[in-house]
């Protein structure tokens, strides 16, 4: 199946990546009418270290939750039901601040967002830690954390008052925090509820700890990552409040690199990508259909980066110096403006975007196309298809009709389209998924063409032509096999 995202030669996510593009502004689909905005929260600092603080607030009356931004993260709302956050990792001798707000319930009519109450603390080095402020339950777990720079990975412990206890401890991303709520109960409840839901009825043995624990985790720069701990009964039930600490990274160090980048042997459906690095430092490549990226600013395109492909990025296909990628034949759509987005990247972005766009060339005409056939049944699932074009240049598509359908369409194609896809897609979109150039080679089977047990198919090769402008598809007439196809039933 074709796709219309292409990271190097892998695309299934296309979709699911454009759609997971996160605004991080929030925004009021309403009106504010005669709303009243809610009391600011009255924020102090509840204990400071050289490294760490914490900030407590007394409840809003008729606030829901509570927005709250950081300077060190560009202020950037995060959300809370909590009147308490505590912040470690941070650097001595600076001063960090934090703006609260209290939020009403979605559906009030009454209030609005408060103004932001803004909070200043500096952290002095050496220095000793003031006295918190009397805590009823106290906290019944400590979590300390050691950073490794030079191995991006943090090693964090985790001490119960109790160590008999049992609990539930893990580690967020930015993305999962966001995902799973955005405050320190949703998110550890959730995900307690998610282990709970995968493993069954052995989830506590696979959860479930007690004592002294020492764990690790991975950073990339400009990253959150958020440790939470609570104890639980053997049920799943909370027994204790949530312990946090938050560790951030730190911003990208910054690179000068930039790029020059050409597009060579560009066919029907393939195409060379060559880029040529400035210095040495590392980075990263995508390749797009352009129309993707239509109404996307440069931040959009940002934020498709770092939140849909970070992790692909990440896991071997960060490069450095002169390369190039090579798209073969088959893996582009003819007549299809592509973008190339090249980016200096150091676990994260490190540099702007750079874009270079191209076009493939447009296919023959497949009104006279006529196949060569070649047909091997492997087993109860598999069956090996060769197809040879008369013109490779030409585009078409191989269908294993089932017996049924044969008997009912016949070759009427576009009756048969029509119903494969029952109006959930179009017929040039479904053209568009199968549709291909040059020989097919392939062995069709159960999971992506249905191929059963005891099964019968008349397969068939049919010319197409694809207007990418009007996005219609022509159909010819179909060619089939010659005979009907019949698996064994083991």
């Amino acid at each position: 199946m074709k796709k219309r995202f292409y990271l190097m030669t892998l695309a299934f996510f296309a979709i699911a990546a454009m759609s997971a593009i996160v605004s991080c502004t929030p925004h009021n689909t309403g009106e504010d009418g005669d709303r009243v905005p809610l009391p600011s929260p009255e924020v102090s600092v509840r204990e400071a270290g050289e490294t760490s603080f914490s900030i407590v607030w007394s409840p809003v009356a008729g606030a829901e939750s509570y927005n709250y931004s950081c300077d060190w993260t560009g202020y950037r709302t995060e959300n809370t039901a909590d009147t308490l956050l505590s912040f470690s990792g941070l650097v001595p001798d600076s001063t960090y601040r934090v703006r609260v707000s209290a939020v009403p319930a979605s559906d009030a009519v009454m209030f609005k967002e408060s103004p932001a109450e803004e909070v200043s603390v500096y952290l002095e080095s050496n220095g000793s830690d003031p006295e918190p402020d009397p805590d009823p339950e106290g906290d019944m777990f400590t979590i300390e954390m050691y950073d490794d720079p030079s191995s991006m990975e943090v090693i964090y412990t985790i001490t119960p008052e109790d160590p008999q206890m049992l609990f539930y401890r893990d580690c967020f991303t930015d993305v999962q925090w966001s995902e799973m709520g955005g405050n320190s109960e949703d998110v550890w409840a959730n995900a307690l509820q998610g282990y709970m839901d995968f493993f069954g009825s052995s989830w506590l043995n696979m959860v479930a700890e007690t004592g002294f624990v020492e764990s690790f985790f991975d950073y990339v720069y400009d990253e959150h990552t958020y440790i939470l701990v609570a104890g639980i009964d053997s049920l799943g039930n909370r027994i204790t409040s949530v312990v946090d600490t938050v560790f951030y990274s730190g911003p990208v160090p910054p690179s000068d690199i930039t790029f020059d980048v050409e597009a060579r042997d560009v066919g029907i459906s393939s195409a060379v990508v060559w880029v040529y690095p400035s210095n040495d430092d590392t980075y990263s490549m995508l390749l797009v259909e352009s129309v993707s990226l239509k109404d996307y600013s440069e931040a959009d395109i940002e934020d498709l980066i770092s939140i849909s492909y970070g992790d692909y990025i990440n896991d071997g296909h960060v490069y450095s110096g002169e390369m190039n990628m090579t798209y073969r034949e088959g893996q582009l759509e003819p007549d299809t403006e592509y973008t190339v987005l090249v980016f200096g990247w150091n676990t994260a972005l490190s540099t702007d975007v750079t874009t270079y766009s191209f076009r493939t060339e447009k296919a023959s005409g497949s009104s006279d196309l006529t196949f060569e056939w070649e047909m091997e049944i492997l087993g109860p699932t598999q069956i090996h298809v060769v197809v040879t074009p008369s013109d490779p240049a030409s585009q078409y598509m191989v269908v294993p009709m089932p017996d049924y359908d044969y008997e009912e369409f016949g070759s009427d194609i576009n009756a048969y389209v029509e119903y494969v896809t029952m109006g959930m897609i179009t017929p040039y979109e479904y053209a568009r998924m199968f549709a291909h150039t040059g020989t097919t080679d392939r062995v069709f089977n159960d999971w992506d063409d249905g191929i059963y047990p005891g099964s019968s198919y008349m397969f068939f090769a049919v010319g197409l032509d694809l207007d990418n402008e009007s996005e219609t598809v022509s159909f010819y007439e179909p060619q089939f096999y010659g005979e009907m196809v019949t698996t064994p039933t083991e």
